[in-house]
């Protein structure tokens, strides 16, 4: 039997891919491209889901990863560091919307957190065991990969922003599972 901090990472992921998915989907307009926090400071309504969406995912998260995965891993007190660098920024970028004088701050938190996730995979890439190491690594890497791409085509941003969010909760699940 798995303690209950092994199953909130599971919900979170969930609730992620749905909701994150669904404000694409409602915002999202392809003549102008924007950011997923850009789609989402459009409008009050757009942004008071997001911010429920990442401080409910985020804690989620942060319930398996600090009291589940940092306490089993090789690496824990870097992992731990990783990962309160993403949960953090992520909090606080949630706080700051992507528009206005909160623009910059708001950015610079979002790369905080994208390179927290980053880390954090490859974290996990360098404490598992062989076969989820493999995984890891491969996540880890085509994150790497999605993250250069936000930075060369910023008309396509949004589709690489989400499969790398999408990509550092999957790392997450399978270091859950390599755990267990």
């Amino acid at each position: 039997m798995h303690s209950w901090t092994f199953y909130p990472a599971f919900l979170a992921t969930f609730l992620s891919v749905s909701n994150l998915s669904f404000l694409v989907h409602r915002e999202h307009d392809y003549g102008k491209q924007r950011t997923l926090s850009q789609l989402a400071a459009d409008k009050p309504k757009s942004l008071l889901y997001f911010r429920i969406v990442l401080w409910a995912c985020g804690t989620l998260f942060a319930v398996s990863m600090y009291f589940y995965i940092i306490p089993r891993i090789t690496y824990g007190l870097p992992q731990a560091a990783a990962w309160s660098l993403t949960y953090f920024s992520e909090l606080a970028l949630s706080i700051f919307p992507s528009s206005g004088k909160t623009k910059q701050l708001h950015d610079f938190l979002a790369v905080a957190m994208g390179v927290g996730m980053a880390a954090s995979a490859y974290l996990f890439a360098f404490s598992l065991t062989k076969g989820y190491m493999a995984t890891e690594m491969v996540i880890a890497s085509v994150m790497t990969v999605l993250a250069a791409l936000t930075i060369m085509d910023k008309k396509r941003f949004i589709f690489y922003e989400l499969p790398f969010i999408f990509l550092a909760h999957t790392s997450i699940l399978i270091a859950l599972f390599a755990l267990k």
